[in-house]
């Protein structure tokens, strides 16, 4: 995957996806509405941003060490555990505006969006 993502990196393009991905995500998580989805998505981002790096390679790409101490217990998945746990968990009807996004007709009749 190497080179799609240096094809990636740089592209204006994936620099907006990524920021915007980001925003969507972080605004979701902080108001506490549509959990579900920014789980998802900020679990897809945290895999990409994983794949990226690659951690349980020894070596880069020129040859020099990677320096990766723990491929498996790595950040961008402790990131993701969390926010498939705090959606799974509800907590934006707890400490954040849940209660009150789920009560929009909108959300009512798409529940994914919760």
């Amino acid at each position: 995957m190497e080179s799609t993502f240096h094809d990636w990196a740089g592209a204006g393009w994936a620099d907006w996806l990524f920021m915007l991905g980001l925003l969507g995500t972080g605004l979701a998580l902080v108001a506490g509405v549509a959990l579900r989805f920014a789980a998802v998505a900020g679990t897809a981002m945290m895999a990409l941003m994983w794949i990226a790096e690659w951690p349980p390679a020894k070596h880069l790409s020129d040859g020099t060490l990677s320096m990766s101490t723990n491929p498996f217990a790595d950040y961008h998945l402790v990131y993701a555990v969390v926010l498939i746990a705090l959606a799974a968990a509800g907590a934006g009807a707890t400490w954040g505006l849940g209660k009150v996004w789920a009560r929009l007709p909108f959300v009512s009749r798409n529940r994914w969006l919760l």
